[in-house]
């Protein structure tokens, strides 16, 4: 006895199928269901997405990666200090916890929530002692006091912390891009869920099975069962359904070729990026590509996206961190020339220039150029001796035609 004849031959007398639970709509919700709908982005789930993972890691890991100085500024004469900040921006801005951690996570945090905090550790004479991260997943917005306050409620902790108790970095208006850009993230997940489901699907589109004939629930129920059991997911892959009784197949859903999957992917990436502000290139997204124009689109990066972001996190910092009293003659700045470097070869000929114009001495350069350590006689400034003003070159000549006449 076939398979079909197993289902269709019942001694069962024919029910009336329910209308609500036979119905095309409830017979066709999951695959419908599964293409038209799709998981909407939050903040939740947002890291989800490889595409704005790889940006919100490419920009925090940049900017915690760069160097930060403290230099005393006096007029146009500066000079590197060691401040008490020193270590807390440069090290361990608390035991056990590295600067790098620190920086990597608030601002990935306001790449995500809109904003990220530290707890600003102080002693009795408010002088900055540390910076404890604090999850902006727990921050809820409210107000303390009778004169209402701005502060921000952290719920795991159940504590309360007014604006100048907090270290504060904040995306464009303070704004969540998961939840800014939604629409645009949600579109890449829902492509990408497509794909994940079509290839565990071994290949197999989504179709409708018909038939003239009347079935009970239970045929109903066995002859969907059998189809999936059978001819759905790895094991059914490349299996052969043959249809009896009149039974055809009919294909409802879109293949990846048709859907242009690969052409959505490729787009919605390279939205994300731009609405992150990442080029493409540096998260591996585009293929054509020459060494000129990802060091170009690298200083695009550094320029446009990473000078901004530890621009407000410079004033910040000397909001803050720094006391009234320090705040006019102390700046904290992060060394972003390392990101400008372009390859050997312009560095050296930029550098060659500086020093023969007497611009920058040969230890400034080296310290610029590749950190190294000064040399003896390093600090003179040097100028090119056959240099002079045209002014001078005017007066010369006239004593020597005065010779030549008198010759």
């Amino acid at each position: 006895m076939g398979f079909f004849d197993r289902i269709f031959k019942s001694n069962e007398p024919q029910q009336k199928p329910e209308a609500e639970a036979r119905s095309f709509s409830a017979a066709m919700s999951g695959t419908l269901g599964a293409l038209m709908g799709g998981t909407k982005v939050n903040t939740s789930n947002v890291l989800e997405s490889s595409v704005f993972r790889a940006c919100v890691q490419k920009i925090s890991q940049t900017v915690a990666s760069l160097e930060v100085d403290i230099f005393k500024v006096d007029g146009l004469k500066q000079s590197r200090i060691l401040h008490p900040l020193t270590n807390i921006l440069k090290l361990s801005p608390l035991e056990g916890v590295t600067a790098f951690s620190l920086w990597e996570k608030i601002i990935s945090d306001s790449l995500i929530y809109g904003k990220g905090f530290a707890l600003i550790h102080r002693d009795n004479t408010a002088r900055v002692l540390g910076l404890e991260y604090l999850s902006a997943g727990d921050a809820k917005p409210t107000t303390l006091g009778p004169d209402n306050l701005p502060a921000f409620h952290f719920t795991e902790s159940d504590e309360i912390f007014l604006l100048d108790e907090l270290f504060i970095i904040e995306n464009f208006r303070g704004i969540s891009n998961a939840d800014l850009h939604s629409d645009a993230l949600s579109l890449s997940k829902a492509a990408e869920d497509f794909g994940l489901a079509f290839f565990e699907n071994g290949g197999n589109v989504s179709g409708v099975i018909t038939t003239d004939h009347q079935l009970t629930e239970e045929q109903f129920n066995r002859l969907s069962f059998a189809w999936h059991s059978r001819n759905h997911g790895k094991a059914g892959q490349h299996s052969t359904a043959i249809l009896e009784h009149g039974m055809k197949y009919d294909r409802i859903g879109s293949n990846p070729e048709t859907s242009q999957l690969t052409q959505v992917r490729k787009y919605q990436a390279e939205e994300i990026c731009r609405l992150m502000g990442v080029p493409p290139a540096l998260v591996g997204l585009d293929t054509n590509v020459t060494f000129s124009n990802v060091e170009q689109q690298g200083i695009f990066f550094a320029t446009y996206t990473i000078q901004p972001l530890i621009r407000s996190i410079e004033q910040e910092i000397s909001v803050k961190l720094l006391t009234k009293k320090e705040a006019p003659s102390i700046e904290v700045r992060f060394n972003i020339s390392s990101l400008l470097r372009a390859d050997a070869k312009t560095r050296g000929e930029y550098f060659s220039a500086l020093i023969r114009d007497g611009i920058v001495s040969i230890n400034e350069a080296r310290e610029k150029l590749e950190n190294l350590n000064p040399v003896e006689g390093g600090d003179t400034h040097f100028i090119q001796v056959n240099l002079a003003p045209l002014k001078a070159m005017s007066e010369n000549e006239a004593p020597q035609k005065t010779e030549l006449n008198e010759q």
